[in-house]
């Protein structure tokens, strides 16, 4: 193949998976807004949505995937694998806006909603003119964050398999698999230099000017935002004086540190594993027509072994919390840099978010061979591209919502450095960090599946040691339906209790130390 040819179809593959891509950003606004704010003002469907909400978003997207084959590809065969590609793609982009939505929406200012009360508001002006323009500016914010995490996922996406049913759609995941297969080194940096370019354009002529165009304060926009007035335009009336568009950074925590001093731990616990256990029984049961379920389910276990289950979760665990402790280790810094310094701070975030739109698992055939004889570290790597960037973007966001008296105190009294740091900027950080680390470890969980196993069409990489990402990548692309549902139940209590015995813990402790209440 030429290099005009190569060229050619790398440009139609990153454009045929972009379309992939905005359709599902679309659906995931569409349903992140429409369940995020039933959830937050409605207590009875928060108590139910919620907790569904936090396994879902545990479960990676190999445990879709026979979601996506027996429900969209054997309704449609036609049009069937494009639906499952891009609800494949919206697993995993959906759960950080709808969560946003949620917790934007639920901690409104009373005095507003008291204003609407006494002006007697439908419920559809609420929502315009309250529920809409508090959610908006975070929806913006998790646009980039979103793209990318879909991107990390888009070859498993376009190349589903199941047991037998194996489906290739035409995308930048599936071209990158068959240049990696046949070795076709030009065909790879082709594609990647394409897609590359295209991140580029898509970071500074959408996601930039609309998170600019939502900021609370500093400089005027640029004038590259003015090509985009027609979306400030559209915007516009959402902006009403009944409801600030943006909710402080500071409020957001407040509201959060509230929450978590209302939550019982223990029932939280139950009724998340009692969800997680009905949800893994409808689905296994509707899918195998509940043909001797329990016996199965049985032999399942005795096939799997529990041992194996046990010594996976183990070596994930380990995996996933020194990925963590490395994202912290390097964004704390990096962060505090960028924020003492706002006049570099548009350029270098740009570039961070167009390095963290690079998805790792089409950069791998790159170094493949470099990595051959190490893979815990090709899997730590792999996991740290899953992880990083969600505790680097929160910690800046934190930093950059400091108050500004603070900052004018500390210049009157001349801090150094250090002191400054120290006394101003990790203090208000620290909720923001933990915020990350609970979305990063997410994301670390989810990216186990690649990380521990890597299939790129006939290439596959995988650790030597065990792992649950590693487990459920065999186990589902050997179709064991039952096997995928017992790896995904430990998988997702892991988080579960993680969720609910650490980071919430901590966070309320971090919470009550700073004061916000």
């Amino acid at each position: 193949m030429d290099v005009l040819a190569t060229l050619t179809l790398s440009l139609l593959a990153v454009l045929v998976s972009f379309i992939r891509m905005a359709a599902a950003l679309i659906v995931s606004v569409l349903f992140s807004i429409v369940v995020g704010t039933a959830a937050g003002v409605n207590k009875s469907f928060e108590k139910v949505a919620v907790p569904v909400l936090d396994i879902l978003q545990s479960i990676p997207i190999l445990g879709f995937f026979p979601v996506a084959i027996q429900v969209f590809y054997a309704a449609s065969p036609v049009f069937g694998a494009e639906l499952a590609a891009i609800f494949l793609i919206f697993t995993s982009q959906v759960w950080n806006i709808t969560f946003a939505v949620y917790e934007s929406t639920r901690f409104i200012q009373p005095e507003l909603l008291d204003v609407a009360n006494s002006m007697r508001m439908s419920a559809f002006e609420r929502f315009r003119h309250i529920y809409l323009p508090a959610c908006l500016p975070r929806v913006v914010r998790n646009f980039q964050p979103s793209w990318a995490n879909g991107m990390f996922f888009i070859v498993g996406a376009e190349i589903l398999a199941f047991g037998d049913v194996e489906l290739k759609l035409f995308g930048v995941g599936t071209l990158v698999s068959e240049f990696a297969v046949a070795g076709d080194l030009l065909g790879i940096v082709t594609v990647l230099l394409v897609l590359f370019a295209a991140t580029i354009m898509v970071n500074v002529l959408v996601f930039i000017p609309l998170g600019t165009m939502f900021e609370t304060a500093g400089p005027p926009p640029p004038g590259l935002l003015r090509r985009f007035a027609f979306i400030k335009k559209f915007a516009k009336p959402f902006q009403t004086s009944l409801a600030t568009p943006v909710i402080s950074f500071f409020e957001y925590q407040r509201s959060v540190s509230g929450l978590v001093n209302r939550v019982s731990v223990l029932g939280s616990l139950v009724r998340n594993l009692i969800f997680l256990i009905l949800i893994g029984f409808l689905a296994t049961l509707a899918i195998t027509r509940g043909n001797e379920f329990f016996g199965s389910l049985y032999q399942t276990l005795g096939r799997v072994g529990v041992d194996n289950l046990l010594s996976s979760a183990v070596f994930s665990f380990v995996r996933v919390m020194g990925a963590v402790g490395f994202s912290v280790a390097w964004s704390i810094p990096a962060a505090v840099a960028i924020a003492r310094r706002p006049q570099l701070s548009t350029a270098v975030t740009t570039v961070f978010q167009v390095v963290a739109s690079i998805p790792v698992t089409i950069v791998y055939p790159l170094f493949a061979e470099t990595l051959r004889d190490q893979p815990e570290l090709r899997a730590f790597v792999m996991i740290l591209a899953a992880t990083q960037w969600y505790v680097f973007f929160q910690v800046l966001a934190g930093l950059k919502n400091i108050p500004r008296s603070e900052l004018e105190v500390a210049d009157m009294l001349q801090l150094k450095t250090w002191t400054r740091i120290r006394m101003v900027y990790l203090p208000r950080a620290l909720p923001a960090l933990i915020t990350g680390c609970i979305t990063a470890a997410g994301g670390a969980w989810n990216g186990l599946v690649v990380a521990e196993r890597l299939v790129l069409g006939d290439l596959v990489a995988e650790t030597d040691l065990p792992g649950l990402g590693k487990l459920l990548s065999q186990l589902t692309y050997a179709g064991d339906m039952l096997g995928s549902v017992s790896v995904l139940i430990v998988m997702s209590s892991i988080v579960v209790l993680m969720n609910r015995f650490f980071w919430k813990k901590l966070y309320d402790l971090v919470a009550s130390k700073l004061k916000i209440e």
